[in-house]
């Protein structure tokens, strides 16, 4: 059995030179392949076809580490135990504005998903609604959910624990997970504005790409080795000094996703979040509650607009102005639009090990 390189993610590196070539690949085959691999693990066809349409969500913006690159994970957690393919979301209380709801060590691609559609439902009568889940488990690209929060009309904020990578500031011991937060906030004719950011200087997937790859990775992302100094070595970098955004600033907001979706919810929190023992907050809030509807539609694109304009009267050498999320919207529109996404070798074959080992070949055929 293959080590973990980080808690809960097995080693997938592949061995000797590389076997695959980047290559593109359509999304409805794509779709067809991951929803029969995870039928194959276990789990039902509808909620296979949810966790896919999520990853595909993903790859299509761009942040393919959290898309496909993660079905091995799953797949392996299926396999050792610690999530159950079969589970579904429970709710456990439920007020006019708060809910708390189990994911029964779910996938947290399924049961989050389960989470946000009903978040939705409720504040659409209640205005404003704060929920908590505990036992879920990784939640993938955390935009996905207050981003569709937001195309409900609703401003939204999420927050999730994962296992321990980050050291308290000053200290070297590990406690505290790479939590990323997410804003979302409408617009009234365009894409929502989204802010999605984890608690290190790039998500950690990019340094398991770039492994994978056998890639070195830029010393400007800050990672240290255990001994404290500068490293582009991913396998050192992974096992050394994980650096948080901004110092302790990055430890702090780290700190406070973990009581809100880790302790608030009664979930696993600090150095016993593990997999399928994750916890998740959300807040939806209706911007009518406070103003005009259109008064804030009206603010927030003005709001745009001077953002724009400085980029076009005062953009810096070789630099444009886009608003959080913009450059990930423009990959999703494209992509769409070409009904393709693309993958690095070392991903492919990933793809293809998995497929043979729950006896679903990775067959989709490369895109021209």
């Amino acid at each position: 059995m293959s080590k973990e390189i980080l808690p809960g993610i097995r080693d997938d590196k592949p061995t000797g030179k590389p076997t695959e070539a980047p290559a593109s690949y359509r999304l409805d085959e794509l779709k067809l392949w991951g929803t029969a691999v995870y039928v194959a693990a276990g789990m039902s066809e509808v909620d296979a076809s949810t966790v896919v349409d999520n990853q595909l969500w993903s790859d299509l913006r761009g942040v393919d580490t959290h898309g496909f690159q993660r079905v091995s994970w799953y797949v392996n957690w299926f396999k050792d135990g610690s999530t159950d393919p079969k589970a579904q979301l429970k709710i456990i209380k439920q007020t006019p504005a708060a809910i708390v709801a189990d994911g029964n060590h779910g996938l947290g691609q399924l049961v989050v998903t389960r989470f946000m559609e009903h978040l939705i439902e409720v504040a659409k009568t209640s205005g404003i609604v704060v929920g908590v889940i505990r036992n879920s488990n990784d939640w993938g690209c955390g935009a996905n959910y207050p981003y569709h929060a937001a195309k409900a009309g609703f401003i939204c904020y999420g927050a999730t624990t994962s296992v321990p990578t980050l050291a308290p500031f000053g200290a070297s011991r590990r406690l505290l997970g790479n939590n990323p937060i997410v804003w979302t906030f409408p617009r009234r004719d365009a894409p929502p504005i989204v802010l999605d950011m984890a608690m290190t200087p790039v998500a950690l997937g990019k340094v398991l790409r770039a492994r994978s790859e056998g890639r070195e990775i830029p010393q400007e992302w800050g990672f240290q080795t255990s001994e404290g100094q500068p490293t582009v070595d991913p396998d050192e970098a992974l096992k050394g000094i994980i650096p948080a955004i901004g110092g302790y600033k990055g430890i702090g907001l780290s700190t406070a996703s973990n009581i809100l979706a880790g302790i608030l919810s009664g979930s696993a929190h600090t150095g016993d979040v593990a997999i399928g023992r994750r916890g998740q907050f959300f807040n939806l809030i209706d911007p009518g509650l406070f103003r005009s509807i259109d008064e804030y539609y009206d603010d927030i694109e003005e709001m745009v607009r001077q953002l724009r304009l400085a980029g076009e009267e005062s953009a810096l050498p070789g630099q444009k102005v886009y608003l959080p999320g913009e450059l990930e919207q423009l990959a999703m529109d494209a992509r769409r639009t070409s009904g393709v996404v693309s993958y690095p070798g070392s991903l492919v074959q990933t793809l293809r090990n998995v497929g043979d080992k729950v006896g679903v070949p990775f067959a989709c055929t490369a895109a021209t």
